[in-house]
């Protein structure tokens, strides 16, 4: 098992109480991996360095709503 599908067995089991198989875990770790890199990619583009800390928060609530 890889760093980033026992990173998301840990999570599942400790903060959701959840266990899944080997392969399920790996299938969530990827999907994982793709949101992240979308939300990276476009908080890259809309914001900087210097941006307060809560437009990261306001930028993803605006995005929920469209």
């Amino acid at each position: 098992m890889d760093e980033k599908t026992r990173t998301a067995a840990g999570i599942a089991a400790i903060l959701q109480g959840l266990k899944y198989d080997e392969k399920r875990l790996a299938e969530l770790a990827a999907e994982v991996e793709v949101l992240n890199g979308a939300v990276r990619s476009e908080a890259a583009r809309r914001l900087t360095f210097d941006d307060d800390p809560a437009a990261f928060a306001s930028l993803l609530g605006r995005e929920a709503r469209k």
